[in-house]
């Protein structure tokens, strides 16, 4: 009933199913607790020995046949999932592992993951503390903040939506994030390059294929003489800051 009542107060946002989702991830764990107790219950009481009834008989049957459904949406969706996310690969637990052959479209144009996921390892190796590293910022379901993400470093602005969707009053500090971001990267301007970076605390930055077809333009020269090159392959360079 509260579950109900809290969709239908706010007409029209779609964002409130985010209630209805995170309550059912828990009804589900409580489920399956009073599930594996029935069964032992019904165990214990003989409803499942050998010589049983018709009618329990019945019981037994369709009993198995819905464990065995909902059985089907566990292996054949998790299937479709990732192959409809991701490139063949083997199974792993290394949520990184799908870099090593990944390809992304962005902007119809081509990446290959695998550059960034060398220099991540190389963050995660090399970088002690929680500096704020500057990449490229995008909107939702993107390819960006993937260095906040896969390393726990701060960055300059991140997934944006839920400060938009629940701090409405605020959503101005998003945007303007998002537009210094963007300036950091296309400018020209050394010194206003250095007032902004200086101003968020920047101390690395990431300029990738995503920067490159993000970011186009001469701006991005500029961190060749504004910092020190402290990582680079054949598509992901990392720059430390000289501006601090």
């Amino acid at each position: 009933i509260g579950i109900g009542v809290d969709l239908v107060r706010v007409e029209g946002d779609i964002g409130r199913m985010n209630t209805f989702f995170k309550y059912y991830l828990e009804i589900w764990v409580l489920l399956s607790i009073v599930s594996a107790y029935m069964l032992w219950h019904l165990g214990t009481s003989g409803f499942l020995r050998p010589k049983i009834g018709l009618c329990s008989g019945a019981w037994v049957v369709a009993l198995a046949v819905l464990i065995g459904s909902s059985l089907i949406y566990t292996a054949l969706g998790s299937r479709a999932r990732v192959a409809d996310r991701f490139t063949d690969g083997p199974s792993t637990l290394d949520g990184t592992a799908y870099m090593a052959e990944a390809q992304h479209q962005e902007q119809e144009q081509l990446l290959v993951l695998k550059w960034d996921q060398e220099a991540i390892e190389w963050v995660q190796d090399n970088i002690t503390g929680s500096p704020v590293i500057l990449e490229a910022h995008m909107s939702q379901y993107r390819w960006g903040s993937r260095f906040a993400n896969y390393t726990g470093l701060p960055t300059v602005i991140g997934w944006p939506w839920h400060q938009i969707q629940q701090r409405t009053s605020y959503s101005f500090a998003i945007n303007d994030r998002a537009q210094d971001v963007r300036e950091m990267y296309e400018t020209t301007d050394d010194e206003r390059a250095l007032e902004l970076l200086r101003h968020y605390r920047v101390k690395y930055v990431v300029v990738g294929d995503l920067e490159r077809i993000n970011y186009p333009g001469g701006g991005l020269g500029k961190f060749e003489t504004l910092g020190v090159k402290v990582f680079e392959n054949q598509g992901t360079a990392i720059y430390e800051a000289r501006w601090n």
